[in-house]
Protein backbone atom coordinates (compact mmCIF):
# COMPACT_ATOMS: atom_id res chain seq x y z
CA UNK A 1 0.00 0.00 0.00
CA UNK A 2 1.42 2.96 -0.75
CA UNK A 3 0.51 7.10 -2.29
CA UNK A 4 1.88 8.24 -5.83
CA UNK A 5 3.12 11.79 -6.94
CA UNK A 6 1.14 12.33 -10.30
CA UNK A 7 3.49 14.85 -11.33
CA UNK A 8 2.26 18.43 -13.11
CA UNK A 9 4.24 21.65 -14.36
CA UNK A 10 6.61 22.47 -12.14
CA UNK A 11 6.13 19.84 -9.50
CA UNK A 12 8.85 17.51 -10.09
CA UNK A 13 10.96 18.71 -7.25
CA UNK A 14 8.40 17.60 -4.63
CA UNK A 15 9.30 13.74 -5.44
CA UNK A 16 12.74 14.34 -3.69
CA UNK A 17 11.55 16.73 -0.79
CA UNK A 18 12.54 14.95 2.42
CA UNK A 19 9.72 16.15 4.32
CA UNK A 20 7.55 14.69 1.80
CA UNK A 21 9.59 10.95 1.35
CA UNK A 22 5.77 9.10 2.43
CA UNK A 23 5.48 9.59 -1.02
CA UNK A 24 6.79 5.79 -2.43
CA UNK A 25 6.20 6.43 -6.11
CA UNK A 26 6.26 9.04 -9.25
CA UNK A 27 3.12 9.17 -12.39
CA UNK A 28 5.66 10.71 -15.14
CA UNK A 29 3.68 13.40 -17.19
CA UNK A 30 4.58 13.76 -21.02
CA UNK A 31 2.38 16.75 -21.66
CA UNK A 32 4.27 18.46 -19.19
CA UNK A 33 8.01 17.50 -19.71
CA UNK A 34 10.28 17.02 -22.31
CA UNK A 35 11.76 12.93 -23.41
CA UNK A 36 15.24 14.67 -22.29
CA UNK A 37 13.48 16.32 -18.98
CA UNK A 38 11.63 13.06 -18.21
CA UNK A 39 15.25 11.19 -18.61
CA UNK A 40 17.14 13.27 -16.48
CA UNK A 41 14.05 13.89 -13.56
CA UNK A 42 14.39 9.54 -13.67
CA UNK A 43 17.85 9.87 -12.58
CA UNK A 44 17.71 12.55 -10.53
CA UNK A 45 14.56 10.52 -8.59
CA UNK A 46 16.78 7.43 -8.29
CA UNK A 47 20.04 8.67 -7.02
CA UNK A 48 17.67 10.21 -3.99
CA UNK A 49 15.32 7.57 -3.63
CA UNK A 50 16.51 4.11 -4.81
CA UNK A 51 13.53 2.74 -3.92
CA UNK A 52 10.88 5.14 -5.91
CA UNK A 53 8.29 3.43 -8.16
CA UNK A 54 8.64 4.93 -11.27
CA UNK A 55 5.48 4.51 -13.40
CA UNK A 56 4.78 5.90 -16.67
CA UNK A 57 1.29 7.37 -18.45
CA UNK A 58 1.36 7.71 -22.03
CA UNK A 59 -1.44 10.61 -21.75
CA UNK A 60 -2.69 10.01 -24.90
CA UNK A 61 -6.37 10.35 -23.44
CA UNK A 62 -6.97 13.62 -25.79
CA UNK A 63 -6.46 12.62 -28.95
CA UNK A 64 -7.23 16.29 -30.37
CA UNK A 65 -5.17 18.38 -28.13
CA UNK A 66 -1.56 19.02 -28.61
CA UNK A 67 -1.38 19.92 -25.39
CA UNK A 68 2.45 20.77 -24.11
CA UNK A 69 5.24 18.78 -24.68
CA UNK A 70 3.11 15.85 -25.64
CA UNK A 71 3.37 16.67 -29.34
CA UNK A 72 7.21 16.27 -29.85
CA UNK A 73 6.99 12.76 -27.82
CA UNK A 74 8.07 10.12 -30.29
CA UNK A 75 5.56 7.99 -28.96
CA UNK A 76 2.56 10.46 -30.06
CA UNK A 77 1.23 9.22 -33.30
CA UNK A 78 1.18 11.26 -35.95
CA UNK A 79 -2.43 10.05 -37.14
CA UNK A 80 -3.59 10.31 -33.76
CA UNK A 81 -6.26 13.18 -34.90
CA UNK A 82 -7.75 10.53 -37.62
CA UNK A 83 -7.09 7.31 -36.75
CA UNK A 84 -10.00 5.18 -36.03
CA UNK A 85 -9.20 4.42 -32.41
CA UNK A 86 -11.87 1.50 -32.41
CA UNK A 87 -8.99 -0.48 -34.17
CA UNK A 88 -6.71 -2.60 -31.92
CA UNK A 89 -4.15 -2.79 -34.77
CA UNK A 90 -4.01 0.75 -34.40
CA UNK A 91 -3.30 0.46 -31.10
CA UNK A 92 -0.63 -2.33 -31.20
CA UNK A 93 1.23 -0.25 -33.62
CA UNK A 94 1.28 2.73 -30.62
CA UNK A 95 1.58 0.84 -27.58
CA UNK A 96 4.70 -0.29 -29.58
CA UNK A 97 6.14 3.46 -30.14
CA UNK A 98 5.29 3.68 -26.25
CA UNK A 99 7.33 0.97 -25.27
CA UNK A 100 10.44 1.78 -27.54
CA UNK A 101 10.37 5.71 -25.55
CA UNK A 102 10.52 4.00 -22.81
CA UNK A 103 13.74 1.73 -23.11
CA UNK A 104 15.49 5.45 -22.24
CA UNK A 105 14.43 5.91 -18.66
CA UNK A 106 12.85 2.48 -18.20
CA UNK A 107 10.14 2.99 -15.94
CA UNK A 108 9.19 0.03 -12.80
CA UNK A 109 5.58 0.57 -14.45
CA UNK A 110 3.84 1.48 -18.16
CA UNK A 111 0.19 2.03 -17.98
CA UNK A 112 -1.15 1.20 -21.30
CA UNK A 113 -2.72 3.70 -23.73
CA UNK A 114 -6.14 4.95 -23.06
CA UNK A 115 -8.54 7.77 -24.73
CA UNK A 116 -11.73 9.22 -23.34
CA UNK A 117 -15.12 7.63 -25.15
CA UNK A 118 -18.13 9.57 -26.50
CA UNK A 119 -20.04 7.05 -24.46
CA UNK A 120 -18.58 4.18 -21.42
CA UNK A 121 -19.92 1.31 -23.25
CA UNK A 122 -19.39 -2.20 -22.81
CA UNK A 123 -17.06 -2.00 -26.02
CA UNK A 124 -14.88 0.60 -25.23
CA UNK A 125 -14.01 -1.43 -21.78
CA UNK A 126 -13.77 -4.27 -23.87
CA UNK A 127 -10.85 -2.13 -26.06
CA UNK A 128 -9.06 -1.14 -22.98
CA UNK A 129 -8.97 -4.53 -21.60
CA UNK A 130 -7.45 -5.95 -24.84
CA UNK A 131 -4.94 -2.38 -25.09
CA UNK A 132 -4.12 -3.48 -21.72
CA UNK A 133 -3.06 -7.28 -22.62
CA UNK A 134 -1.30 -6.46 -26.51
CA UNK A 135 0.45 -3.69 -23.41
CA UNK A 136 1.73 -6.58 -21.50
CA UNK A 137 1.99 -9.17 -23.81
CA UNK A 138 4.53 -6.86 -25.66
CA UNK A 139 6.10 -5.80 -22.57
CA UNK A 140 7.20 -9.55 -22.03
CA UNK A 141 8.61 -9.64 -25.68
CA UNK A 142 10.92 -6.63 -25.30
CA UNK A 143 14.33 -7.52 -24.56
CA UNK A 144 15.38 -4.05 -22.95
CA UNK A 145 11.71 -3.92 -20.63
CA UNK A 146 10.78 -7.32 -19.71
CA UNK A 147 12.72 -7.77 -16.68
CA UNK A 148 12.16 -4.00 -15.32
CA UNK A 149 8.72 -2.83 -16.49
CA UNK A 150 5.47 -4.76 -15.18
CA UNK A 151 1.95 -3.17 -17.26
CA UNK A 152 -0.74 -1.39 -15.38
CA UNK A 153 -3.85 -1.74 -17.37
CA UNK A 154 -5.40 1.90 -17.92
CA UNK A 155 -9.31 1.85 -17.00
CA UNK A 156 -10.75 5.13 -17.69
CA UNK A 157 -14.12 4.82 -15.98
CA UNK A 158 -17.11 7.20 -16.46
CA UNK A 159 -18.07 8.20 -12.45
CA UNK A 160 -21.73 9.01 -13.15
CA UNK A 161 -22.60 5.98 -15.37
CA UNK A 162 -21.85 3.80 -12.15
CA UNK A 163 -24.45 5.42 -10.16
CA UNK A 164 -26.55 3.45 -12.86
CA UNK A 165 -28.06 -0.15 -11.12
CA UNK A 166 -25.38 -3.32 -10.86
CA UNK A 167 -23.40 -1.03 -13.57
CA UNK A 168 -19.81 -1.37 -11.34
CA UNK A 169 -20.72 -5.32 -11.73
CA UNK A 170 -20.67 -5.20 -15.58
CA UNK A 171 -18.07 -2.55 -15.92
CA UNK A 172 -15.76 -4.47 -12.94
CA UNK A 173 -16.67 -8.32 -14.68
CA UNK A 174 -15.33 -6.70 -18.06
CA UNK A 175 -12.41 -5.70 -16.56
CA UNK A 176 -11.49 -8.41 -14.95
CA UNK A 177 -10.62 -10.49 -17.97
CA UNK A 178 -7.36 -8.48 -18.27
CA UNK A 179 -4.33 -11.20 -17.86
CA UNK A 180 -2.02 -9.26 -15.63
CA UNK A 181 -2.31 -8.10 -11.73
CA UNK A 182 -1.89 -4.07 -12.08
CA UNK A 183 -5.36 -1.45 -12.77
CA UNK A 184 -4.35 2.16 -13.37
CA UNK A 185 -7.87 3.14 -12.21
CA UNK A 186 -9.19 6.72 -13.17
CA UNK A 187 -12.72 8.25 -12.42
CA UNK A 188 -14.16 10.46 -15.30
CA UNK A 189 -16.84 13.30 -14.53
CA UNK A 190 -17.40 16.47 -15.42
CA UNK A 191 -17.31 18.02 -11.68
CA UNK A 192 -14.66 21.17 -11.15
CA UNK A 193 -11.32 20.24 -9.65
CA UNK A 194 -11.79 22.55 -6.59
CA UNK A 195 -15.44 20.72 -5.70
CA UNK A 196 -15.88 17.81 -4.10
CA UNK A 197 -17.70 14.80 -5.23
CA UNK A 198 -21.22 14.16 -3.49
CA UNK A 199 -22.99 11.88 -5.85
CA UNK A 200 -23.72 9.14 -3.47
CA UNK A 201 -25.13 6.96 -6.22
CA UNK A 202 -21.86 7.04 -8.46
CA UNK A 203 -19.30 6.99 -5.80
CA UNK A 204 -20.59 3.68 -3.99
CA UNK A 205 -20.77 2.42 -7.55
CA UNK A 206 -17.33 3.50 -7.74
CA UNK A 207 -16.14 2.23 -4.14
CA UNK A 208 -17.75 -1.35 -5.33
CA UNK A 209 -15.93 -1.43 -8.22
CA UNK A 210 -12.68 -1.21 -6.44
CA UNK A 211 -13.69 -3.30 -4.31
CA UNK A 212 -14.67 -6.06 -6.90
CA UNK A 213 -11.43 -6.00 -8.42
CA UNK A 214 -9.35 -5.55 -5.43
CA UNK A 215 -11.43 -9.16 -4.41
CA UNK A 216 -10.81 -10.84 -7.57
CA UNK A 217 -7.02 -10.10 -6.80
CA UNK A 218 -6.07 -6.88 -8.97
CA UNK A 219 -3.99 -4.34 -7.89
CA UNK A 220 -6.24 -1.42 -7.93
CA UNK A 221 -4.18 2.21 -8.03
CA UNK A 222 -6.53 4.84 -8.27
CA UNK A 223 -5.39 8.15 -10.06
CA UNK A 224 -6.00 11.79 -9.63
CA UNK A 225 -7.55 11.66 -6.21
CA UNK A 226 -8.07 14.28 -3.11
CA UNK A 227 -9.73 13.96 0.12
CA UNK A 228 -12.20 11.08 -1.19
CA UNK A 229 -9.62 8.20 -1.03
CA UNK A 230 -10.67 7.88 1.84
CA UNK A 231 -13.39 6.04 0.02
CA UNK A 232 -11.21 4.25 -2.60
CA UNK A 233 -8.76 3.37 0.50
CA UNK A 234 -11.75 1.74 2.73
CA UNK A 235 -13.11 -0.32 -0.29
CA UNK A 236 -9.45 -1.77 -1.07
CA UNK A 237 -7.68 0.13 -3.40
CA UNK A 238 -3.84 -0.49 -2.94
CA UNK A 239 -2.41 2.61 -4.14
CA UNK A 240 -3.51 6.24 -4.58
CA UNK A 241 -2.12 8.88 -6.76
CA UNK A 242 -2.39 12.91 -6.43
CA UNK A 243 -0.67 16.26 -7.48
CA UNK A 244 -0.12 19.62 -6.02
CA UNK A 245 -3.18 20.97 -8.65
CA UNK A 246 -6.34 20.66 -7.92
CA UNK A 247 -6.46 19.41 -11.73
CA UNK A 248 -4.29 16.56 -10.85
CA UNK A 249 -6.41 15.46 -8.05
CA UNK A 250 -9.92 15.19 -10.53
CA UNK A 251 -9.80 13.75 -14.20
CA UNK A 252 -11.80 15.98 -16.49
CA UNK A 253 -12.23 16.85 -20.18
CA UNK A 254 -11.07 19.71 -20.12
CA UNK A 255 -7.60 18.64 -18.04
CA UNK A 256 -5.50 19.85 -19.79
CA UNK A 257 -6.90 23.68 -20.57
CA UNK A 258 -7.18 23.99 -16.74
CA UNK A 259 -3.86 24.23 -15.11
CA UNK A 260 -2.94 27.50 -15.22
CA UNK A 261 -6.76 28.98 -15.29
CA UNK A 262 -8.38 27.01 -12.45
CA UNK A 263 -5.70 24.59 -11.71
CA UNK A 264 -5.34 26.07 -7.81
CA UNK A 265 -1.97 27.50 -9.02
CA UNK A 266 -2.23 31.25 -7.22
CA UNK A 267 -5.20 30.45 -4.47
CA UNK A 268 -3.81 29.24 -1.31
CA UNK A 269 -6.21 26.82 0.37
CA UNK A 270 -5.62 25.24 3.76
CA UNK A 271 -6.51 21.77 4.00
CA UNK A 272 -8.55 20.83 7.20
CA UNK A 273 -8.96 17.05 8.23
CA UNK A 274 -11.22 17.42 10.74
CA UNK A 275 -13.67 18.79 8.01
CA UNK A 276 -12.02 17.12 5.22
CA UNK A 277 -11.97 20.52 3.27
CA UNK A 278 -10.15 22.99 1.41
CA UNK A 279 -11.03 26.29 3.10
CA UNK A 280 -9.36 29.94 2.80
CA UNK A 281 -7.36 31.78 4.61
CA UNK A 282 -9.84 34.18 6.25
CA UNK A 283 -11.68 30.98 6.82
CA UNK A 284 -9.24 29.47 8.87
CA UNK A 285 -9.34 32.46 10.96
CA UNK A 286 -12.60 31.99 11.67
CA UNK A 287 -12.83 28.64 11.93
CA UNK A 288 -9.77 28.62 14.63
CA UNK A 289 -11.74 31.31 16.70
CA UNK A 290 -14.16 28.79 17.60
CA UNK A 291 -12.93 25.32 16.81
CA UNK A 292 -9.61 22.96 17.13
CA UNK A 293 -7.65 22.50 13.91
CA UNK A 294 -6.97 18.80 13.73
CA UNK A 295 -4.13 17.35 15.63
CA UNK A 296 -2.67 15.55 12.88
CA UNK A 297 -1.10 19.28 12.13
CA UNK A 298 1.12 19.20 15.05
CA UNK A 299 3.17 16.49 12.51
CA UNK A 300 2.39 18.00 9.73
CA UNK A 301 5.65 20.73 8.56
CA UNK A 302 3.52 22.85 6.28
CA UNK A 303 0.77 23.56 8.52
CA UNK A 304 2.95 24.93 10.96
CA UNK A 305 4.56 26.83 8.43
CA UNK A 306 1.53 28.48 7.19
CA UNK A 307 0.20 28.92 11.37
CA UNK A 308 3.45 30.75 11.38
CA UNK A 309 2.71 33.21 8.07
CA UNK A 310 -0.53 34.13 9.36
CA UNK A 311 0.65 35.39 12.42
CA UNK A 312 3.07 37.37 11.05
CA UNK A 313 2.77 40.96 11.03
CA UNK A 314 3.07 41.32 7.49
CA UNK A 315 1.43 39.37 4.77
CA UNK A 316 3.21 36.32 3.34
CA UNK A 317 2.48 34.61 0.54
CA UNK A 318 1.60 30.81 1.65
CA UNK A 319 0.13 29.16 -1.51
CA UNK A 320 3.60 26.78 -2.07
CA UNK A 321 3.04 25.53 1.69
CA UNK A 322 -0.85 24.95 0.73
CA UNK A 323 0.35 22.25 -1.60
CA UNK A 324 2.66 20.63 0.65
CA UNK A 325 0.45 20.99 3.12
CA UNK A 326 -2.12 18.63 1.55
CA UNK A 327 0.44 16.37 0.07
CA UNK A 328 1.96 15.75 3.46
CA UNK A 329 -1.64 14.77 4.89
CA UNK A 330 -2.56 12.58 1.86
CA UNK A 331 0.59 10.43 2.23
CA UNK A 332 0.71 10.36 6.29
CA UNK A 333 -3.10 9.49 6.38
CA UNK A 334 -3.05 6.28 3.36
CA UNK A 335 -0.17 4.95 5.90
CA UNK A 336 -2.38 5.43 8.94
CA UNK A 337 -6.01 4.30 7.58
CA UNK A 338 -4.72 1.76 5.26
CA UNK A 339 -7.41 -0.79 4.04
CA UNK A 340 -8.85 -0.35 7.47
CA UNK A 341 -12.45 0.17 7.35
CA UNK A 342 -13.44 1.45 10.30
CA UNK A 343 -10.55 3.99 10.46
CA UNK A 344 -11.50 5.16 7.13
CA UNK A 345 -15.59 5.23 8.03
CA UNK A 346 -14.40 7.11 11.44
CA UNK A 347 -12.48 9.71 9.61
CA UNK A 348 -15.72 10.65 7.96
CA UNK A 349 -17.73 10.10 10.99
CA UNK A 350 -15.91 12.86 12.63
CA UNK A 351 -15.63 15.29 9.54
CA UNK A 352 -19.41 14.75 9.76
CA UNK A 353 -19.67 15.45 13.91
CA UNK A 354 -17.52 18.84 13.49
CA UNK A 355 -19.45 19.75 10.19
CA UNK A 356 -22.58 19.81 12.55
CA UNK A 357 -21.15 21.62 15.18
CA UNK A 358 -19.82 24.40 12.56
CA UNK A 359 -23.39 24.60 11.09
CA UNK A 360 -24.70 24.57 14.72
CA UNK A 361 -21.66 27.62 15.60
CA UNK A 362 -23.56 29.18 12.44
CA UNK A 363 -20.10 29.71 11.31
CA UNK A 364 -20.38 30.33 7.38
CA UNK A 365 -17.03 29.73 4.88
CA UNK A 366 -16.00 32.19 2.27
CA UNK A 367 -17.06 29.75 -0.83
CA UNK A 368 -20.55 28.38 -0.88
CA UNK A 369 -19.72 25.15 -1.92
CA UNK A 370 -17.77 24.52 1.29
CA UNK A 371 -20.95 23.43 3.20
CA UNK A 372 -19.99 19.82 3.91
CA UNK A 373 -22.50 18.13 2.24
CA UNK A 374 -19.99 15.63 0.35
CA UNK A 375 -19.36 14.53 3.57
CA UNK A 376 -23.00 13.49 4.01
CA UNK A 377 -22.57 11.18 0.44
CA UNK A 378 -19.62 9.89 1.91
CA UNK A 379 -20.63 8.60 4.91
CA UNK A 380 -23.78 6.81 2.82
CA UNK A 381 -21.49 5.57 0.83
CA UNK A 382 -19.40 3.48 3.76
CA UNK A 383 -22.45 2.74 5.44
CA UNK A 384 -24.19 1.27 2.40
CA UNK A 385 -20.33 -0.98 2.01
CA UNK A 386 -20.70 -1.51 5.39
CA UNK A 387 -24.25 -2.66 5.45
CA UNK A 388 -24.33 -4.66 1.91
CA UNK A 389 -21.35 -6.26 0.88
CA UNK A 390 -20.86 -7.71 -1.80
Amino acid sequence: MSTYHQIGHDSESMIVEPQLNQFSGAILSPVNYSLSNTISQCARFRSAMPEIDIIFDPQLYVPSANRGELQHWPHKPNDIDTADQSSLEWWKATTIKIIDVCHSFKPAGLCSPAFLPRTFDDAYYNLLVDIGDVTAQQLKEDAVLKDVTRPFLTALVGLPDLGRSQRYLQVGSILSRYREKDIYLVFVDDEKPRNERSDSGALEGAARLIRVLSQAGFRVTVGFTSSEMVLWKAAGAANVATGKFFNLRRFTRGRWDEEESSGGRNIPYWFEPALLAFIREADVRRYMKEFQIDPSHDANPFSKSILEKLEAPEQKAWVADSWRQFLYWFAHCESVIGNDFTKCSGMVSNAADTWHAVKGAKLRFEEERNNGEWIRAWDIVLNELDRRPD
